[in-house]
């Protein structure tokens, strides 16, 4: 069969060569994105980068329904040097990162609505809707999210509301548990009266009732509830989970990385200096160096959200770090090694008294199955047992051990 003439064999055949077709205009550049995690949580980096005089636009995703692609309480932070963090990626985020530029350079804030309707064009097949907030914050609120970030430094519960009926000028207050203990003189503009707040102006309430009712509405979840007249967003002041890497050798470097990178606040101690500094682990918020692991609940402060892991460079020391680690209230406790160590370690563990109910809350060998050989693998496989382990799937997974 004859091949169908197109337009450029008959261009050859006149003995001219059309000119190719124009590109399509150079698309923007896209947006620096860094990751949120890091030893400075957001509300710590908005504290500082407000305090400086920087305004940012944060983004928040109130709302979602169907299949969008990230939940209500996903958050990313717009300045002038680019985005941190991410509410989706893709045509989605580009359209809300329009939106947040926008209020960044008015300074105002607005709801975006972004609603994925299946067309083949847009890449949001997936159905469903996402609103996202795109709240625009200045030196004002500077003092709002410094006692944020004091209040999730010391463990305190905290909800935060948002009431976004005029979206151009949302009303966030923070509710507390308890007023923060303040390094320095009072947080200025701070009332416990929001009856004394001048206008829009955000501030701290000191009772949890209130806003813990409303976020009820919703299971305790982030997203808007129903306030009668008014459209509040709830979302609890989330205290991220920290992971305490007993042993600072090159798995625990690797584990590091990927744990920061995907939420983790990273606590190392090691008996070493050399294997317990900032410069070896920048990622890590606190670095300890503790002579033969001593005295190591109290002083890595180890508490409920912690999990620990345990990856020394030797037998002993990983004993001794999990003999303290089980006398601590730590959420997740995990130990690095064999099977073949594992019932060393434990047998004389029993015959020093240990029960084995005890023992029976340790992950070892650490990490989920997965064939791991290098150190890159092994903190693939031990970070996703530990973000298994956050959800509460750890037990659903049907692991033979």
């Amino acid at each position: 069969m004859a091949r169908k003439q197109t337009p450029a064999d008959a261009s050859r055949k006149n003995g001219r060569q059309d000119a190719p077709a124009a590109l399509p205009a150079t698309p923007p550049v896209p947006p620096r994105i860094t990751p949120l995690s890091s030893p400075l949580g957001l509300e710590a980096r908005l504290a500082d980068l407000l305090e400086s005089g920087q305004p940012a636009v944060l983004m928040t995703v109130i709302s979602r329904e169907g299949s969008a692609p990230r939940g209500a309480g996903t958050r990313a932070l717009l300045t002038a040097d680019g985005l941190l963090g991410t509410v989706g990626g893709g045509a989605l985020e580009a359209a809300a990162l329009d939106m947040a530029r926008q209020c960044l350079a008015s300074g105002l804030s607005a709801c975006h609505l972004c609603r994925m309707d299946g067309s083949a064009d847009t890449d949001m097949i997936c159905g469903g809707s996402m609103e996202v907030l795109c709240e625009s914050l200045d030196a004002a609120q500077a003092p709002l999210f410094r006692q944020a970030q004091r209040a999730l430094d010391q463990g305190i519960e905290g909800i935060w509301s948002v009431d976004v009926t005029r979206e151009k000028h949302p009303r966030r207050v923070l509710y507390l548990e308890r007023q923060p203990d303040s390094p320095a003189t009072p947080t200025d503009g701070l009332s416990l009266d929001l009856s004394a707040l001048p206008g829009d102006t955000p501030g701290v309430i000191i009772g949890l009732d209130p806003a813990r009712n409303l976020l009820e509405k919703n299971r305790g979840k982030a997203g808007l509830v129903d306030a009668t007249v008014a459209r509040i967003y709830m979302e609890p002041l989330d205290t991220p989970p920290v992971l305490l890497l007993c042993g600072g050798g090159h798995v625990s470097l690797e584990v590091a990385t990927l744990a920061h990178a995907c939420g983790f606040v990273v606590d190392v101690v090691d008996d070493r200096a050399e294997f317990a500094s900032p410069d070896r682990f920048p990622m890590a918020r606190h670095c300890f160096v503790l002579k033969a692991f001593a005295d190591l609940v109290r002083a890595c402060g180890i508490g409920r959200r912690h999990y620990v892991a345990i990856m020394t460079r030797g037998h002993s020391f990983d004993r001794e770090v999990l003999v303290q680690a089980l006398e601590s209230h730590a959420f997740y406790i995990g130990m690095i090694g064999s099977r073949s160590k594992r019932e060393s370690v434990y047998a004389a563990l029993r015959a020093e008294g240990m029960p084995d109910a005890e023992l029976a809350c340790v992950r070892c060998p650490i990490g989920l199955p997965v064939g791991a050989d290098s150190p890159q693998q092994i903190a693939v496989s031990v970070v996703a047992e530990l973000l298994a382990a956050r959800a509460g799937t750890l037990q659903r997974l049907r692991i033979d051990d």
